[in-house]
């Protein structure tokens, strides 16, 4: 842990959940076994093992983030909400170097028994691929995936500041410039005051946006109604009649704790549940059709992302391993599930609780937990506020509008949630993470090694020294009886 008024570095990453635990790791790992050939990961392998000027990036980094630890927003929200196992298979984690490697982890530390079938294996168009043999598709526990991701962290060279970034100055007052040569550097202060003067930013802040509070219960005392993420600083043992809000797994997720701690509960959703593994469809997974969906998301207007996002991710669904466990808890009458109905409040009795109108009904909730999402606005970040009031940049849908390498502005990178409208609809999943974070690695050149021919990189052109100038080359005359040799 660093402690000091003023630091330098060549990148500073703002954040550490998995989205900065991949940048980070595809900043310094030389290369991935993922997107390379055999024969060009062995040509890689023996230009490091030789040392001819190449290997692990060089950069200094540095990651900012005010819990003081990775992944640690992220694991309050997991223990917050009582999660046993991700939902996204094994094959999604943030080491850049191999697909495998949370796998291998599992072995290797003999707890192959924390991987739980996700039934992904069953899904007919995935069995072409071997991952579904090999296990790449089951469920990590939530204990494995932390302490791998601790493990990774561990290998990967970094200074970690715990402190909260408040404020970001571009240095050359913030005048966009096309000229590559010119420098530009960022200065991240933190709300003790120091500061971090550093080449490039990389904003890995998580979903960034203001809650989203259904219209008809606006006028519900504040001290009934709640956001699920304050729910066990606010949620009292004499609160037994519970309404959770929203039609999506982390709604299911609130309904679980609640019942779990004894309490009757009635999810409300404006729709049916929808029962689905992943939250997008498993064609944006499936790297045999993966490349296509984001090439054609890309290829679209700003306009019509916006639209694709919405239309990819539906309004949330929930995976079938939970849809069992609310049908044992309906069965059980603990558990009430209300869909098509917009809750609409109407009063409070005598006593504080709440009544609500359920369509034609009307029900009594000492509590009410809203977890119906967020309402994307990457300014309603205190960070981003700030800079934007200096130097405005272009936001769509509430989105930085980013180039093809994330780069909001000079040197200034976006990766997770926030960079959705050009990585795509997984954007903020770990998968969609990893994937940006491999496109800030190359702009920032940590893999140009590879296709450097002097230093001969594993991508390089082997035939170009095959060439030749044509003025230097001897050519064949049309007319010529003879062939060249």
């Amino acid at each position: 842990m660093i402690k000091s008024n003023k630091k330098r570095c060549d990148v500073c990453i703002i954040g550490a959940g998995p989205a900065a635990l991949a940048t980070l790791s595809a900043i310094h790992e030389p290369y991935t076994l993922d997107s390379m050939t055999p024969t060009q990961v062995n040509s890689a392998s023996e230009s490091i093992r030789y040392s001819r000027g190449v290997g692990p990036s060089t950069k200094k980094v540095c990651v900012v983030d005010p819990s003081g630890e990775w992944l640690g927003r992220w694991n309050d929200n997991f223990d917050r909400l009582g999660i046993e196992y991700l939902r996204s298979p094994a094959l999604a984690h943030p080491d850049h170097f191999d697909i495998n490697s949370l796998l291998a982890y599992a072995v290797a530390n003999d707890r192959e028994d924390e991987l739980v079938e996700s039934g992904c294996a069953q899904i007919r168009k995935l069995f072409g691929l071997g991952q579904t043999q090999v296990g790449l598709w089951k469920l990590p526990s939530t204990r494995l995936f932390r302490d791998f991701c601790i493990h990774l962290a561990r290998q990967l060279k970094h200074d970690f500041v715990k402190g909260m970034a408040v404020d970001l100055t571009r240095n050359d007052n913030g005048e966009e410039d096309n000229d590559d040569t010119t420098d530009t550097s960022y200065t991240v202060t933190l709300a003790d005051g120091s500061e971090i003067t550093c080449k490039s930013v990389v904003l890995a802040l998580g979903p960034t946006g203001t809650p989203v509070t259904p219209t008809k219960l606006c006028h519900v005392p504040k001290e009934r109604l709640i956001q699920w993420p304050r729910m066990k600083e606010h949620l009292k043992s004499h609160h037994k009649r519970v309404l959770v809000v929203g039609g999506g797994l982390t709604a299911v997720q609130v309904a679980q704790y609640c019942l779990r701690s004894g309490r009757k509960v009635v999810l409300c959703s404006r729709r049916p549940l929808v029962e689905r593994h992943f939250d997008i469809d498993t064609c944006w997974f499936d790297r045999r059709s993966a490349n296509l969906q984001i090439s054609e998301f890309y290829h679209q207007s700003e306009a019509e992302r916006l639209t694709a996002l919405k239309e990819v991710r539906g309004g949330g669904s929930v995976p079938p391993i939970y849809m069992n466990d609310v049908r044992k808890w309906q069965a059980s009458g603990e558990l009430s599930v209300l869909d098509g109905v917009e809750p609409e409040y109407m009063e409070s009795t005598a006593d504080g609780r709440v009544v609500v109108a359920m369509g034609k009904d009307e029900m009594t909730f000492d509590f009410i937990i809203l977890a119906c999402g967020i309402k994307p606005d990457f300014a309603a970040n205190q960070l981003v506020k700030s800079y934007q009031e200096k130097s405005p940049l272009k936001m769509v849908g509430g989105f930085p509008s980013v180039s093809v390498d994330l780069e909001w502005s000079k040197n200034l990178f976006v990766v997770g949630a926030l960079a959705s409208l050009n990585v795509g609809p997984d954007s903020g999943n770990i998968m969609g993470a990893r994937r940006a974070a491999s496109l800030v690695a190359n702009a920032l050149e940590c893999k140009a090694w590879l296709r450097d021919a002097d230093s001969r990189g594993a991508l390089s052109n082997r035939f170009d020294q095959l060439f030749w100038d044509e003025e230097d080359s001897s050519s064949c005359s049309s007319d010529s009886d003879s062939d060249c040799d």
